[in-house]
């Protein structure tokens, strides 16, 4: 069995003691893939770092989290620009590698004085995901009738202007909403206004949850798995540090939530965060 986790924070100081046991322990579960959400630009060398001693096994990202928003976010915005440049572009300014946009998005449970600069930055890194056609890692919290409003006024299906490749390039968002915390009708209207999946994690297994109706509801070719370690872990860890290996705590739910192989669940979310992430 194969899977991926496809959000998780290795680099934060829960991990500073252990993480190549953490590597090692994700490996031995089964966990053949990992990908390294970042929060802001402070971040992303460390992420790379991690990311180049473990080639083919974790992977990086970079974006700005709504509560990493610096003051003067055009200036967070042009450094953030400036260090994605560096990463996906030769030095003749072509498309040379590529990873995805996050973790951005709204965030409206602790503060909502800021929202403004939330959409001032999000739209930018929503440009850039489009200008390089890469996917955005989505983090919406107490915000997602606001985020669909923003999708629409974003306008998502439309002609976009891409100074990488062909001049003109009809493009979509495309994405993972991670940890997923709306409704059935939310993730779908989500769906037809990006190539959205829905990130599914610990809170799957959680007494009371709504992501079990929302998953039954959408089916596996929308799924991707995720940990968002060292956070929200699964039954039977929960109350624990999340780690990357718990992601086959995650599969074997799901699939005896969906009355799947869990070899099935582990090939096909696979596949979904392959395509999806180009990794």
């Amino acid at each position: 069995m194969k899977i991926i986790d496809t959000h998780c924070h290795l680099i934060s100081k829960a991990f500073t003691s252990d993480v190549e046991a953490c590597i090692v322990r994700a490996q031995e579960a089964g966990v053949s893939k990992m990908l390294l959400a970042c929060c802001d630009e402070t971040e992303f060398p460390e992420i790379i770092a991690l990311c180049e001693k473990h080639q083919g096994v974790l992977f990086p990202s970079i974006g700005i989290h709504p509560e990493n928003m610096a003051e003067d976010v055009e200036t967070q915005l042009a450094a953030t620009k400036k260090l994605l440049d560096a990463y996906c572009l030769s030095p003749k300014g072509e498309l040379e590698r590529k990873l995805p946009i996050g973790e951005i998005g709204f965030d409206l449970y602790w503060d909502k004085t800021r929202f403004e600069d939330q959409k001032r930055i999000l739209k930018g890194q929503f440009d850039w995901a489009l200008a390089y056609n890469l996917p955005v890692l989505l983090h919406i919290r107490n915000a997602m009738q606001e985020f669909l409003d923003f999708l629409r006024l974003y306008h998502i299906k439309t002609y976009y202007k891409a100074p990488i490749g062909n001049p003109i390039k009809e493009r979509r968002l495309r994405g993972i909403l991670h940890c997923y915390s709306g409704n059935v009708e939310e993730a779908r209207e989500a769906m037809e206004l990006g190539d959205f999946m829905i990130g599914v994690g610990g809170t799957l297994t959680y007494k009371n949850s709504k992501v079990p109706e929302v998953v039954k509801a959408i089916g596996i070719d929308r799924i991707v798995l995720e940990t968002d370690s060292p956070y929200l872990a699964p039954i039977p860890h929960r109350g624990r540090r999340n780690e990357p290996s718990y992601t086959a705590d995650t599969a074997r739910f799901l699939a005896e939530l969906l009355d799947l192989p869990l070899d099935e669940v582990a090939k096909k979310t696979s596949e979904n965060a392959e395509k999806l992430l180009e990794i």
